[in-house]
């Protein structure tokens, strides 16, 4: 485990990657903290440091909201089944974007510049390497062992396997989720929820999964009209939610 320290990031990454099912997961959290009923024991742990362990992580790792629009937004959408399995596991994805500072750093300075560089494969060294120049150009960040290190690297793959944005075993392929238009729309909502930004300038835009040009065309279809208002002066979009 890494070492406690004052410093922005934490090791909630290693204790995510080892949850057994984040379906059963997501269903947990809408039962337990969100606005469902259902059981609480669809986990199973061998003793009961380790059910504390899950609790603290998803309690830590992913239950943190800037305001109460954006609670309700997520479990609202956690509880829709009209969403389907894999869209409410890029729900959380984006939700740990915003929930766990070192999930969102790697995701937007590794993973996803894989993705808009065209690239199909990523592997945990990229992740650890990342990690030890944070460790090396961040006074107090990341004062961790190399195991920890490497540790972090792997598990960090292992979730986005779980989300259903990775593949395979050592070398991970990159799976481009399908992102439909009630998740989009959910998309434009969250980014505006937790950030001021209205513009495309919004720093959890990069997560989107689209390059810029085809998220204004999806922005300006004529089914996205009663969502939002999208306005352009030269190459600066503004999107005003309705």
């Amino acid at each position: 485990m890494a070492k406690k320290n004052n410093g922005k990031y934490d090791s909630g990454v290693n204790i995510m990657g080892s949850v057994p099912n984040y379906n059963v997961m997501l269903d947990y959290i809408s039962d337990t903290y969100g606005i469902t009923e259902g059981s609480t024991g669809a986990f199973e742990f061998r003793t009961e440091k380790s059910l504390q362990r899950f609790v603290s992580a998803i309690e830590s790792c992913i239950l943190k909201f800037k305001n109460d629009a954006h609670k309700k937004l997520f479990f609202d959408a956690i509880a829709d089944k009209t969403f389907s399995v894999q869209e409410r596991l890029v729900i959380l994805f984006w939700q740990l974007t915003y929930s766990n500072l070192l999930f969102s750093r790697i995701t937007a300075e590794v993973f996803m510049k894989a993705v808009y560089s065209g690239r199909v494969t990523i592997m945990a060294e990229e992740i650890t390497s990342f990690l030890r120049f944070i460790k090396e150009t961040e006074e107090g960040e990341l004062d961790w062992s190399e195991d920890t290190i490497k540790i972090s690297g792997s598990k960090y793959l292992t979730i986005m396997k779980k989300l259903g944005l990775a593949d395979g075993a050592i070398k991970k392929s990159i799976v481009h989720p399908v992102i439909t238009n009630n998740l989009f729309v959910y998309f434009i909502r969250f980014i505006q929820t937790v950030s001021d930004d209205k513009t495309l300038h919004n720093p959890f835009i990069i997560f989107s999964f689209n390059e810029e040009q085809n998220l204004i065309s999806r922005l300006k279809r004529i089914e996205n009209i009663p969502y939002w208002d999208v306005s352009q002066i030269g190459n600066e979009i503004t999107i005003d939610l309705k």
